[in-house]
C-alpha cells in the first residue's frame, strides 16, 4: 500500500485540504449554535457540504500531481496495476473523508442535540459528496494538463454547482429552470437530502432518492475519471 500511504500523506499535508476537510469544519461545529442546522435558523449544514466539496477535491487532487511530474508513468512501469494505483488514490481521500464525517456527526450529537438517524443520515449525504468531489478530481486530472488552470476552473464550476444546486441558496427561491438545472449537479441532490432531513428527521422516501443520485453521480465521475488517459 506504498502508494496509499503516499497520497494520504500528501493529502492530509496539504494546506489547504487541512484547513478544508479539518479546521474549519471542526471549528464550525464547535462555534456554530444549534439554530444553524435547522430549517428555520440557518443554513449551517449546506454551508459544511460546500466546504467538504471543496476539501474532498483537494485530498484527491494528488493524482495530478503524478500525472504531470511523470510519476504515475514511473509507478506503473513496476509491479503495481493501473486498477491498483486508482484504488489506493481513491482510498487515501475517502478514508481520511469518512472518518472526519464520523467525527462530525459525533459532535453534532454531543454538542448540538442532533439524533442517531438525524446524524446517520447527513454523515451519509456528506460522504457521498465527497465521493463525487474525489471522482471530480479524478476527471480534472485526465481534462487539464496544468494544475493552475485546473485549480481555477474548479473553484469556478464549485461556485457554480453551489450557487444552482442549492448549497448557496436555498432551492425554495429560485426559478423552476433554474432548479432543473441544478438538477443536473451533484450539490443539488445534497441539499435536497439535507432539507429532507431537517425537516423529517427520518429516513424518507425522496431521501433515499437523493442519496441514490449521488451514488450513481460517484459511479460516473468515477468510471470516466479511471480511463487510462489518467496515466
Amino acid at each position: 500500500m506504498t502508494v496509499f500511504k503516499g497520497a494520504l500523506r500528501r493529502g492530509l499535508m496539504k494546506p489547504a485540504s487541512l484547513l478544508a476537510n479539518c479546521v474549519l469544519p471542526i471549528v464550525f461545529m464547535v462555534a456554530a449554535q444549534s439554530e444553524t442546522f435547522a430549517m428555520e435558523g440557518g443554513r449551517g449544514l449546506f454551508m459544511l457540504a460546500f466546504l467538504l466539496m471543496f476539501g474532498a477535491f483537494m485530498m484527491a487532487g494528488g493524482i495530478q500531481a503524478d500525472k504531470l511530474s511523470g510519476v504515475t508513468t514511473r509507478i506503473l512501469a513496476g509491479p503495481i496495476t493501473f486498477r491498483s494505483y486508482l484504488i489506493q488514490n481513491f482510498l487515501a481521500g475517502i478514508v481520511p473523508m469518512s472518518v472526519l464525517m464520523l467525527v462530525l456527526g459525533g459532535m453534532g450529537i454531543v454538542l448540538h442535540e442532533w439524533t442517531l438517524p438525524f446524524a446517520l443520515g447527513v454523515a451519509l449525504l456528506l460522504l457521498m459528496l465527497s465521493t463525487t468531489s474525489i471522482g471530480l478530481s479524478f476527471v480534472w486530472a485526465c481534462l487539464f494538463k496544468d494544475k493552475e488552470a485546473s485549480v481555477v476552473a474548479f473553484t469556478l464550476i464549485m461556485m457554480l454547482m453551489g450557487m444552482v444546486g442549492g448549497l448557496m441558496f436555498p432551492q425554495s427561491v429560485m426559478p423552476p429552470a433554474l432548479r432543473h438545472i441544478g438538477a443536473i449537479f451533484p450539490p443539488h441532490w445534497v441539499a435536497r437530502g439535507l432539507e429532507d432531513m431537517i425537516v423529517y428527521g427520518a429516513f424518507t422516501t425522496e431521501y433515499w432518492l437523493s442519496l441514490l443520485a449521488l451514488v450513481l453521480f460517484s459511479v460516473a465521475l468515477l468510471a470516466y475519471g479511471s480511463k487510462k488517459r489518467l496515466a
